[in-house]
């Protein structure tokens, strides 16, 4: 088989792309992942320092991006593990949306947010 020839088997396997492809989505979703965990701690710490309060929606955002990606990681790979770890988040993540949901509305921790 020639260089192209066994590229091409390569695509056809991995459903049109290439392994330099699949590596460069991969790092792409680490680095993702990493910064959004980053960029919310920051925006966490920011929002305590200056109100005292640490930002839910931050959080719920967050974890609910977390649970679809392991659910689709599941439904794709078919592993129990990764189900649970989905399921785990998305616990989190309608906690989060409670506890939101309770801010809005000023049962808890203050008056509830008004339209201008």
């Amino acid at each position: 088989m020639t260089k192209e020839e066994i590229l091409q088997k390569s695509r056809e396997d991995n459903g049109g792309k290439d392994i330099e492809d699949l590596e460069t989505q991969k790092t792409a979703a680490t680095v993702a992942y990493f910064s959004s965990l980053g960029l919310c701690a920051l925006v966490s710490v920011l929002s305590w320092v200056f109100t005292r309060r640490v930002s839910v929606q931050t959080w719920m955002i967050f974890f609910g991006m977390l649970s679809v990606a392991f659910f689709v990681k599941f439904i794709k790979l078919k592993k129990r593990h990764e189900l649970f770890v989905a399921l785990g988040y998305f616990v989190i993540f309608v906690l989060l949306t409670v506890l939101f949901i309770f801010e809005l509305t000023g049962k808890l921790g203050g008056t509830p947010a008004t339209g201008a």
